[in-house]
């Protein structure tokens, strides 16, 4: 398998590079993270937020833009557009799983946006005073585990709403749609802390946290020991529940599949 990822990461690689341009601007979907510091520091301005002080809100939009570039997504769009337009079709002729195309494109556009991201992120951090990583082993450990998870979450859910394309041929509303919760629920938009207790306590018990916050909190050094357990716990479990669903819907669509435009 994975002399067929090297083949197909190569292959995507070459693609990439050759419309570069465009990677930076979907990257661009991306600066809302940079908008929020923005705002989040004039409310800072005058003390801390929630346990959050300015330097505390540069770290943690910085280190949370890098996680979502290295979670984002676009497995549904393709895949929308693939079954309305028949191109699956041959897909499905080869031996192996179309599912493992869009992984390994989503993995080598990674590459390119680090090349973009990971200078900046470091100059902002190094050039603000205050700012507080734990980046001891164990921890570093931790948080490229749970960037791992927060890929696999994001991943399997966004293309398990594009085989909604295999029903309806509205899919674009359904992912837009998701994707606007996840913006909000994921702190992308701020950081979790700064929702109410209650709501704090019901969102543990859903995957958006485990996207985006949870990562950058461990980074932050604010989750740990108990905590950090029960947060890979349930991303580990959420994301086992999109690979099964993922699995079972495909296996249900694909046998009543037929292609529309080709």
């Amino acid at each position: 398998m994975w002399r067929k990822y090297l083949a197909l990461g190569k292959a995507a690689w070459a693609l990439i590079v050759e419309y570069r341009a465009q990677i930076v601007i979907w990257m661009m979907n991306s600066i809302l993270m940079v908008i929020m510091l923005l705002v989040w520091l004039s409310i800072s301005r005058d003390g801390e937020v929630n346990g959050y002080n300015s330097a505390d809100f540069v770290t943690y939009f910085m280190i949370g833009w890098v996680v979502r570039n290295l979670t984002a997504v676009w497995a549904s769009w393709e895949l929308d557009f693939a079954i309305r337009e028949g191109r699956l079709s041959p897909m499905l002729l080869r031996p192996i799983h179309p599912i493992h195309h869009e992984i390994a494109v989503n993995w080598v556009e990674k590459l390119l946006r680090l090349l973009i991201v990971t200078p900046i992120v470091t100059v902002v951090l190094i050039a603000t005073p205050g700012v507080q990583l734990n980046l001891n082993p164990l921890n570093l450990l931790a948080f490229s585990i749970s960037v791992a998870g927060a890929w696999l979450i994001a991943f399997m859910s966004d293309y398990l709403i594009g085989m909604l394309a295999f029903w309806t041929t509205q899919t674009g509303a359904f992912i837009q749609g998701f994707y606007g919760i996840r913006l909000v629920l994921s702190g992308v938009i701020a950081p979790l802390a700064m929702f109410p207790p209650a709501v704090q306590d019901a969102l543990r018990w859903l995957p958006f946290p485990y996207m985006l916050n949870f990562s950058v909190s461990i980074a932050m050094g604010r989750v740990e020991g108990e905590a950090m357990l029960q947060g890979f716990i349930a991303q580990f479990v959420w994301a086992a529940c999109f690979v099964i669903a993922v699995w079972v819907v495909w296996k249900i669509a694909i046998r009543n599949y037929s292609a529309v435009g080709a």
